[in-house]
């Protein structure tokens, strides 16, 4: 084994800020970061199972990678979610096994972003097919698993990147949200994860918010001050015109580190929105810990109904008609058109080709109708936010613990459409309100479940409001770091 500058329990912890401060300090040479980050894909993948695949060209020669040298995080490595937006010249699978080779002609705006802040584009991390559950699994890729505990997952969509940076691979990887997708990984492996507001970050090429509403990228992270930097750069909007809203201006957010403490009424919503399942007696737990803590930070914390929110059940049937199942069963059947392929066991799972038959199940009419709901129900947590009893709303990421591999959310499972979807929206009833309202939602770590799996909670703000979140998450970091680091995953040496 090479002798490398950090022993591994720094750089499993080290956050993206940390490494980037000893790269411009010279404490480190780029090629000894590149070095140790090879060998720890090399060490931690086998177990894993998170990237798909490492840019060896990139790591062996960092400085013709595309990286601002003057970008505040220049010489970290990243690695780019299987999903989204692309990097030039790369594959991108998606996760799905009838999809052939599909180079990407340019970066997209995100991409740019990454470099531009100077960080080190390395290689890809895993997906399920098509983004599509809460559980990383597919048939080109096969499990990837939870540094924590190898029998459960890091999490979906993003749970790639979920692991790779809870498992000492790297400090952060990218990562995208359509209704739970960087919150639940975070929650799952005891990271950082914002969910930012509508149209924020730029989207990939060819995207824009008419036509992906609920859908952001971002980041996964180990620390807070990370969360706020990335952010900051991630939120530039290089070509005009390329976004169906007017670009937000970038959010001012490492401010939020240094000010004064601010004290926020704190809304706790432990009831399941929009379905009769029950939240998990460690993730209560949890919440209740995290309202003392927040209590003892002199916050006032008020109890919320479900029902002052919002009508959740008519936001979920308007989210799963408007946002998921007609949009995704016409994308795949652009994705199989492309592919000109027919769909098999060997080249798809079950709940992907159930996905795909539900193409004629909606009708424009159906598309409009949820549109008109989902436009009231703006306009109610509008009412939320400017008249309710909280400037900041705490729940749980999700109701359930983190699950087994071969739980039922698979999307190689064989339960009845009907009946795996409504389980995968239960799980995700916290998570998907932020995404069909626009909100921004922020992932915490909050302790750890029976399965020495992490839990975590989810604070929401009122669109263009991540600064709150930022400013009262450093609060919580500063007070309890114990909670913000975990217990190093195994794998790497001591």
């Amino acid at each position: 084994m090479a002798n490398h500058p950090f022993d591994w329990n720094t750089w499993g912890r080290m956050d993206a800020t940390s490494l980037a401060l000893t790269i411009r300090d010279k404490d480190v040479t780029l090629p000894e970061v590149m070095s140790q980050f090879a060998e720890a894909v090399a060490l931690q993948n086998p177990r894993l199972n998170a990237v798909v695949e490492l840019f060896d060209d990139a790591v062996a020669e960092p400085h013709k990678s595309g990286a601002n040298p003057d970008g505040p995080f220049f010489g970290v490595p990243i690695l780019i979610k299987d999903m989204g937006s692309r990097v030039a010249g790369r594959n991108q699978q998606i996760g799905l096994g009838f999809k052939t080779m599909d180079l990407a002609q340019e970066d997209d705006p995100l991409i740019e972003n990454f470099r531009e802040a100077g960080f080190i584009v390395c290689g890809r991390t895993a997906v399920p097919e098509n983004g599509m559950t809460l559980i990383t699994h597919s048939l080109p890729q096969g499990d990837t698993r939870s540094p924590f505990n190898l029998e459960h997952t890091p999490g979906g969509s993003s749970g790639g990147s979920s692991a790779a940076v809870s498992g000492g691979i790297t400090p952060i990887c990218s990562a995208s949200d359509g209704a739970g997708s960087i919150r639940f990984p975070a929650a799952w492996t005891g990271l950082v994860g914002l969910k930012v507001t509508r149209g924020m970050n730029p989207l990939p090429r060819g995207l824009n918010e008419s036509i992906l509403a609920g859908a952001v990228e971002g980041a996964l992270v180990r620390s807070v001050r990370d969360c706020a930097a990335v952010s900051e750069v991630l939120a530039v909007h290089r070509h005009l015109g390329g976004s169906f809203m007017p670009p937000h201006p970038p959010p001012v957010l490492q401010r939020e580190l240094r000010s004064r403490p601010r004290k926020f009424r704190v809304g706790v919503s432990l009831d399941t929105w929009g379905t009769s399942l029950k939240a998990d007696s460690d993730i209560i737990r949890a919440v209740e810990h995290t309202c003392d803590n927040l209590s003892a930070l002199g916050h006032t914390i008020v109890d919320i109904r479900a029902d002052q929110i919002c009508d959740f059940d008519a936001l979920r049937t308007s989210f799963s008609v408007a946002e998921w199942l007609l949009p995704i069963s016409r994308e795949l059947m652009h994705q199989v058109s492309q592919a000109d392929s027919e769909l098999t066991d060997e080249n798809s799972s079950w709940q992907l080709r159930n996905h795909l038959a539900l193409a004629d199940r909606y009708s424009v009419d159906d598309l409009f109708d949820a549109q008109l709901t989902t436009e009231g129900l703006m306009r109610r947590w509008g009412d939320f936010w400017q008249s309710g009893p909280c400037d900041l709303l705490l729940s749980p990421v999700t109701p359930i613990t983190c699950p087994r591999l071969d739980s039922s959310y698979r999307m190689d499972s064989e339960q009845a459409f009907d009946s795996w979807f409504d389980d995968l929206f239960d799980a995700a009833c916290y998570t998907i309100p932020a995404n069909h309202m626009g909100l921004p939602a922020l992932s915490l770590p909050a302790g750890i479940d029976r399965n020495d799996c992490p839990i975590g909670i989810q604070l929401m703000a009122p669109w263009r409001h991540e600064s709150d979140l930022i400013h009262i998450a450093a609060q919580l970091e500063s007070a309890h770091p114990e909670v913000f680091q975990s217990p190093t995953a195994s794998g790497l040496p001591s």
